[in-house]
């Protein structure tokens, strides 16, 4: 037994494949069911080509009421998406540089660092300055955030033998 997925039944699937058929809706870039529906409301009965699709997407025709109509509505799900999208990014990057804060204050206070990615940062931050002190740089050189995060690695900055990494 097939179930099918879109709630159509397989003989509404190909009913809508007639009226737009898939290399149609993938130049659209709108999903077949709702070019049928669209067409179904519009009084539309013919298919649509790819002639006509590819002149309609470049705009080298107009597009008809109903399929300017839907690519309207396209951009703006798209657009609401991109949105969404982006401030789902902000949002994970302004955590991080709250959280990469309090690590920084945590350290700087001698303070204990709690969680992965907290801990993460802390050893992030220990190992640039790690990498310093191997080019050459002198203990006096570095930032006391990067002195903090070295002894918060258990590394002491002024005794080279804690320098090796742990086997």
């Amino acid at each position: 037994m097939t179930v099918a997925t879109s709630g159509r039944t397989p003989a509404q699937r190909r009913a809508d494949r007639a009226r737009c058929p898939i290399p149609v809706a993938q130049i659209l870039g709108i999903p077949i069911r709702t070019v049928a529906d669209a067409m179904r409301r519009a009084g539309v009965d013919g298919p649509l080509t790819v002639a006509q699709a590819r002149s309609w997407r470049a705009m080298t025709s107009e597009p008809p009421d109903w399929m300017a109509e839907l690519f309207a509505e396209t951009a703006a799900r798209r657009s609401q998406r991109e949105h969404r999208e982006q401030r789902r990014t902000f949002e994970a990057e302004h955590a991080t540089l709250l959280l990469a804060d309090e690590v920084e204050q945590r350290l700087l206070a001698g303070r204990r660092i709690r969680g992965d990615e907290a801990e993460r940062l802390a050893a992030d931050l220990a190992f640039r300055a790690y990498k310093e002190l191997l080019r050459g740089a002198e203990p006096g050189d570095l930032l006391a955030l990067d002195l903090a995060a070295l002894r918060w690695a258990g590394i002491d900055p002024d005794d080279p033998g804690t320098w090796r990494p742990a086997e």
